[in-house]
């Protein structure tokens, strides 16, 4: 249990005493995983508190704009890292082979941020396990579907991009009030930028993790005013890499084998 805080030291060790298996998955996902041999063997939590960059501190002039956001994308980066990382070691501690269903959030404390990652270990039933632990934000439900279909989840990502722009005056010009309905070049551009940047990042990702591809569960997109004529955005792309394993062929693809409840014979 290296990294892990006392706290949550503590809460294994009383689950552990207890016996009693916790889970945060619907009954719907509890069922699916079970018919792919996966049982749940408690939930498990990353948390961290860390103190944030400003989003909207200044650190360089309009002239020389390009890594305002920066700092702040790099707070982002390390505060869902450091909580995904608890979260598999208190998998790891369980003897769990994976995690379903992570969940991932923040909330503001005062000058810092709460970076938080919940969700349900799970372990294989039959004598072949997983060499290493898997990741997945889909549900208890998805996963069998994903597994019976060939695919197997690897990790969940998080991928991040920012930039910052100069709003000078064709700006100005284009979202002024006689500019009528007409595109402001400018905001277009940094918008497609970011997500594109972010985009670019989750592929690095999934590649990095040897998967062979990835489900996008979330996308999202912020903006803010950094300083006097200046734009920044940020953009985020979330989901699980996944890797395939019926080379020949999709598996089937239903989730539940349904057993009429009729004698042999009618």
């Amino acid at each position: 249990m290296h990294g892990l805080p006392p706290a949550a030291v503590e809460r294994l060790a009383r689950a552990a005493r207890s016996g009693v298996r916790t889970s945060l998955l619907s009954a719907s996902s509890a069922a699916g995983i079970k018919a792919v041999g996966l049982e749940p063997v408690g939930e498990v939590m990353g948390c961290v508190v860390q103190s944030m960059v400003p989003r909207y501190q200044t650190y360089a002039p309009s002239y020389n704009i390009g890594n305002i956001a920066q700092p702040f994308l790099d707070a982002l980066n390390t505060g869902y890292a450091t909580a995904l990382a608890r979260l598999r070691e208190e998998a790891k501690a369980l003897g769990a082979d994976g995690v379903v269903d992570i969940r991932l959030s923040t909330n503001g404390l005062g000058g810092g941020e709460e970076f938080l990652a919940m969700g349900t270990a799970v372990r294989a039933q039959a004598g072949v396990r997983p060499r290493s632990l898997f990741t997945t934000d889909l549900s208890g439900s998805d996963v069998a579907k994903l597994m019976q279909s060939g695919w197997v989840p690897v990790h969940v990502e998080w991928a991040g991009a920012a930039h910052t722009i100069f709003t000078g005056y064709g700006v100005q010009l284009q979202t002024s009030f006689y500019a009528g309905n007409t595109e402001v070049d400018l905001y277009t551009a940094l918008i497609n930028k970011v997500r594109a940047d972010a985009r670019r990042r989750f592929h690095d990702m999934v590649r990095s993790a040897n998967a062979d591809g990835g489900i996008v569960s979330d996308m999202a997109l912020s903006t803010w005013e950094p300083g006097e004529r200046l734009m920044a955005a940020l953009a985020v792309v979330y989901g699980t890499a996944i890797a395939q394993f019926h080379p020949h062929g999709p598996g089937p693809a239903r989730t539940l084998t349904v057993m009429p409840l009729r004698r042999q014979g009618e």
